[in-house]
Formats: structure tokens, sequence, C-alpha cells
């Protein structure tokens, strides 16, 4: 998300409290002909987007970008035509950095109350109308309502949690893997069908237009996560031959390179993990500023934990499987490290439950949806 502060530029103020730029959006999203069918993740996530944004400005008064989206769980999906309330407050404040927590809410119709979808915490970055490198120069963050001191509290762990998650993999870079060791034996032989990573592989190129350009000239964050998120779950469907499938998790995702209608956005994906009803489809993206593909540059990586269901919505097992017998080490390592994420994220989160009272109306909506987390 971007913006440009119109007018003149107003007077620095040295502290404000997230009640000054707090704010929501709502939206009827989707295409009417679809009514009541579940529409991509993608479509909130862009929504989510805009919400940081808004918020971001309203407490900077100029540039923004999307710098990263902590790891979203969807809690309730959202189907075309459904009233999505997206809001957002202020959470934390560096140097240039803000992080944004966004909650979005679908209307239930039968009850005319709104019931969570799915948050997320969102990192913008403040930057410098002329150089457009980081704004320094912000107001800080006043927190004095005990609700607003949780939630800094939260960030602060979900970063040691990110820090302690990139040490674990780099402790495993370096390491030779062998497949029978890595290899997840209980979701395994109960496959029809076997395909190697590199059987799975989906590859999009995608012309960057003007539309999908913001004021600077660069891709909005949204869009990317709606195209990923796309790639994400045709590699699915392909994979498990099954139309029926729901993005259920995004891992963090960091933008590194800015994108410009001049680039073209390589992604390329692959199933790398596979349990009882999910798999996890890994979506690398690069930007090819050249267009001829001689000078790709690594953007970002996004994870995907992607749900099979059948016709009705619900649980649907997969019946296809990784096949390691031939894997290289670059592929054994996606393996693993998609086994990792998924035990990891999975531990994390009941650590979380444990000290935290669970709305009871939030777990009622997940239990109707997904069931237990480990029956997938």
């Amino acid at each position: 998300f971007f913006l440009i502060e119109m007018g003149d530029v107003a007077q620095v103020v040295m502290e404000k409290s997230p009640d000054e730029s707090c704010t929501y959006l709502s939206e009827i999203i989707g295409d009417e002909s679809a009514s009541g069918k579940m529409m991509p993740t993608g479509a909130v996530l862009d929504l989510m987007d805009l919400a940081a944004g808004r918020v971001a400005f309203n407490h900077v008064k100029g540039m923004v970008a999307t710098v990263s989206f902590d790891h979203v769980e969807l809690i309730m999906p959202v189907c075309h035509m459904d009233l999505v309330r997206v809001e957002g407050r202020l959470v934390s404040v560096g140097s240039s950095s803000l992080v944004v927590r966004v909650i979005a809410y679908k209307e239930d119709r039968h009850t005319r109350t709104f019931v969570k979808s799915t948050a997320s915490y969102i990192t913008m970055v403040a930057l410098h109308k002329e150089t457009l490198r980081p704004n320094k120069n912000i107001p800080k963050l006043k927190l004095e309502k005990e609700e607003d001191l949780q939630e800094e509290m939260k960030v602060k762990a979900r970063k040691m949690l990110f820090t302690k998650w990139i040490e674990m993999q780099q402790q495993d870079a370096e390491s030779i893997l062998n497949a029978n060791d890595v290899l997840d034996q209980s979701f395994h032989d109960n496959k029809r069908e076997h395909l190697s990573i590199a059987q799975t592989q989906v590859e999009v190129r995608k012309q960057c237009l003007p539309r999908h350009l913001n004021p600077n000239q660069t891709l909005f964050g949204g869009d990317i996560l709606i195209w990923m998120e796309q790639v994400a779950t045709y590699t699915a469907k392909r994979f498990t031959g099954n139309e029926h499938m729901i993005t259920l998790t995004m891992d963090r995702v960091s933008f590194t390179q800015p994108i410009t209608m001049r680039d073209v956005l390589e992604m390329k994906a692959y199933v790398v993990y596979v349990r009882n009803y999910l798999l996890q489809v890994q979506v690398t993206a690069f930007v090819d500023k050249v267009g001829n593909r001689s000078d790709l540059k690594l953007s970002h990586t996004g994870f995907f934990e992607i749900l099979n269901l059948d016709s009705l919505g619900f649980k649907r097992p997969i019946m296809t499987g990784i096949n390691l017998n031939s894997a290289t080490q670059e592929e054994l390592h996606m393996y693993n490290n998609a086994k990792k994420r998924f035990y990891f994220q999975n531990d994390a989160k009941k650590l979380a439950q444990s000290k935290t009272q669970q709305n009871s109306s939030e777990t009622k909506n997940r239990s109707f949806f997904f069931k237990k987390d480990d029956e997938l």
C-alpha cells in the first residue's frame, strides 16, 4: 500500500496514540454470479494491506509502503458477495517502521453480526517523498491503554519467534539430508500415487501494468499477494486433481525488491509437503528487470497451507503424496523445512492458546470449519 500526502507538509507531531490513526474499511467483495461460493483468501489479504496502509499513512501523514505480512491463518472463509470489514490499529513504531494489527471480519447475514475471518500483523515503512528512502522523522507511538500494551508485547513475541525460526533454518542449511530421515512416513504410505517435487512445479510470468501501480509507480503489495495465492492454489489443485481447495494459512512474506511497470514478475510454485487433508505450497517470486530472464532477482518467498475439501465444504483426504526417492538436496531441504514449519507453527499456536483465553465464538467457528489441527 502507498499514499502521498496532499498539500503542505504538516508539522511533525512527536507522539501519537493508536486512537489517532486507527480506522477500518468495509466492502462487499466478489462477484454476484458466484454469490455464496468461497472466495480466494488473496482477496481478503489485499483488503488487509489497504487497511494497514491507511493506518500507517494516518500516523505519518506521508508516504508508506508494505514491508511484510506476518503469519496469516484463516478462521472463517469469506464467500462472494460477503460484507467484509477490516479493522487496523497501530501497535508498534520503530525508527521508520510501523506494525499494524489488522483483523478481518465477515458479516453473518443470518445473525446480522460480524465474525472474525482472519488477522495478521503487517509491517509498513515510512518513506521520504523525494528520495524514497526510509523516513526516520515520524511520530513515536504513545501507548496508554492496557490492550495496546499487550499488543506491543505480542509483536515482540512474534519477532522473537520469527528469529528463532530463522536460526533453526540456518542451522540445517548446510546439512546433508537423507530421504528416509526427513520423510513424514505417517502421511506417505496411504497415498494412491506419488509425484516428485519437480513434477509439481508451476511457473507463471506476469507483466506489470499501470493498473497495478501505486502513486510511486511500484506494484501494490496486495496485488502481489493475490497473484501468489492464485498460483499456490492452482498448484495445489493441479496436484490433487480437486477444484475445491482453500488457503488455510500464509507464512510470513517479506517484500525485498520494488517492482515497477517495466518489470516482469516470475513466480515458481512447488508442492513441498503433504499431510492427510492439507498440503503446503512454496511460491518463490523473482523480478525480471530486463524481460528476457537474463537478470532474475529474488524478491520474496511465500508458503501457503491449502486445505482439501469436497463439494460440500467438508475435509477430503489427499490421495497424492510426495516422492523423495530421487530428490535433490535442495528438494529435500524444501520438504524438511516445510515439515518443520508446520510443527513449529502448530506448537507456537498451542502455546499461545494455553496463555490466552480464546474467544468462545471464534473457537466454535474453527471447530465448525476445520475441526482439530492434529487431524489435518
